[in-house]
């Protein structure tokens, strides 16, 4: 189940950032408008943090 939970941890954070550079957002920009912290956004890029709903959510509306 592990495995299970770092592959899809991974491939949302390899998503989030194709989306960001897709919209052209530096970390700044996407920080400011998810009111998440560049460090936060980077660690779910990398696949390092798996975020819960409500900053899932946030983090759609950010990315239009």
């Amino acid at each position: 189940m592990k495995i299970k939970n770092n592959h899809l941890r991974i491939i949302f954070g390899l998503k989030v950032k194709q989306l960001r550079q897709a919209k052209g957002l530096s970390f700044k920009q996407m920080s400011e408008a998810s009111s998440m912290s560049i460090s936060y956004l980077n660690e779910i890029e990398k696949g390092k943090k798996s975020p819960k709903v409500d900053k899932i959510e946030t983090l759609a509306a950010a990315l239009g």
